[in-house]
């Protein structure tokens, strides 16, 4: 319980960067290392690039300059000057810029603030490109940019990371997963393997606390003084609620996969999952009114389940999106279950009730304009027909069936074959009608298509 997930040695990403804190800037060197694991010889490496805050100034394959590369929008396709065989690496080198932007005001641009800055906090979140999922039927897979719910699909791999930032006080502090050390005058140097990506925050006012689980996790808190007032102390609260519920989901799950959680209030609106680390927003922190059935509670359950549905095991979050959210908000329901039993109707009441949630649950980020009707379907409708599901198996057949596919996919992309492929065959038959009741494509075991 509690150890680094095992390295992912054919993909690895090394990051330099020097962050300029007053022009909120970013040079990066980066380099990847990429071994064929596909099966089949590559023409091209095919990244996706996350932000439009991007300047490429080169892309080297070790120590060659590539001429041909090209860059549309989100997708940056570097040719190969020979095929890759399966097994073989190559070494690419990009060297970018960014621009930070600020925070918006509003929830349907605000929660974007993991990639952006507030006036005391600069948040690195999905800034530099990662090598898209390759399969045989689908290619590179490169999604587009949705506002909505997130989009991404990540391979695991293993990263390390030396960040300088220059034009900041000796109060700066930097929040990030991994084993982080401090190597010099504002310059960190970060390691994390098995991750989905390195996620990052930084601000001159950062205060800390931190506790550990019995299974040895540190689990770190980064606070805003600001919060806690009066005799209220969110940021105590927010810390040991994510420790119960590491421990809880371990015991549910699966061993958490890294040696540490970190937790960061956001200037930005609800929350976000990365590997190694949550955001939870300083609106749940300053609301907070001391009781534990209330938002702050809630979302910090939620983003910690997303170590293991979305950092543990991998998901198409556009087009398969409940595979990580409708079992994070369910994920909701167990922690009050184990913790607060008393608010088990509170939650349903509060949570589900009000926006009587309809249709089908496995629908892509792309069919909703609008965060409420994405957010009923998806996750709260999705939470329904987790509790129908455990009605149908029983507890024991239930969790049974998540540790056996958190065992099987961890470190992995999977696609919905995988998770209802976790289920016994007879017990699979057995929920025909909720599989039709909640997904448009019930007969999730057919060979349909491939999903990463």
């Amino acid at each position: 319980m509690g150890q680094p997930a095992t390295p992912r040695s054919w993909l690895h990403y090394g990051i330099d960067a020097v962050l300029d804190w007053t022009a909120h800037t970013v040079r990066v060197e980066q380099r990847i290392s990429y071994r064929n694991e596909t099966g089949s010889p590559l023409d091209r490496i095919v990244l996706n690039v996350p932000t439009d805050q991007f300047d490429l100034r080169f892309v080297k394959i070790g120590s060659r300059r590539i001429r041909d590369y090209v860059l549309d929008q989100t997708r940056l396709d570097v040719p190969l000057k020979e095929a890759l065989p399966p097994g073989d690496t190559v070494d690419l080198v990009l060297d970018f810029s960014l621009d930070v932007p600020p925070i918006k005001n509003g929830y349907r641009w605000g929660h974007l603030g993991y990639w952006g800055y507030s006036e005391r906090q600069v948040n690195l979140g999905t800034w530099f490109p990662t090598v898209a999922v390759y399969t045989e039927s689908q290619r590179w897979i490169t999604p587009r940019f949705h506002a909505i719910g997130e989009y991404l699909v990540l391979e695991a791999a293993d990263f390390t990371v030396d960040i300088t930032v220059d034009g900041a006080s000796d109060k700066l502090r930097l929040a990030g997963p991994g084993t982080v050390t401090k190597s010099g005058d504002n310059t960190w140097h970060l390691e994390l393997t098995g991750a989905r990506e390195v996620t990052l925050s930084l601000s001159e006012e950062f205060q800390t606390m931190s506790t550990s689980t019995t299974s040895g996790v540190e689990i770190q808190l980064y606070y805003f003084s600001d919060s806690t007032t009066g005799t209220l102390d969110a940021p105590r609260h927010a810390l040991y609620t994510a420790a119960d519920a590491l421990a809880l989901y371990e015991e549910l799950y699966a061993a958490y996969p890294y040696e540490r959680l970190v937790v960061v209030q956001g200037d930005f609106p609800d929350g976000m999952e990365f590997s190694g680390l949550v955001f939870v927003s300083d609106d749940w922190f300053r609301t907070w009114q001391g009781i534990p059935n209330d938002w702050l509670t809630l979302i910090t359950a939620h983003e910690v389940a997303h170590q293991w549905w979305y950092a543990l095991v991998g998901n198409d979050q556009g087009n398969v999106p409940y595979m990580d959210e409708a079992l994070a908000t369910y994920s909701e329901f167990l922690f009050l279950e184990r913790y607060y039993p008393d608010y088990l109707a509170w939650w349903w009441e509060f949570r589900v009730a009000p926006y009587e949630p309809q249709g089908f649950v496995d629908v892509p980020v792309y069919s909703f304009d609008g965060p409420r009707p994405y957010i009923n379907a998806v996750y709260l409708r999705g939470a329904q027909m987790m509790q129908a599901l455990r009605d149908a198996l029983g507890d024991e057949a239930f969790f049974e069936w998540l540790r056996a596919y958190a065992a099987a996919m961890g470190g992995k992309v999977a696609g919905p074959a995988d998770l209802w492929g976790a289920l016994p065959d007879d017990a699979y038959a057995a929920i025909a009608d909720i599989r039709q009741r909640y997904l448009q494509q019930y007969n999730v075991l057919l060979p349909v298509s491939e999903l990463p």
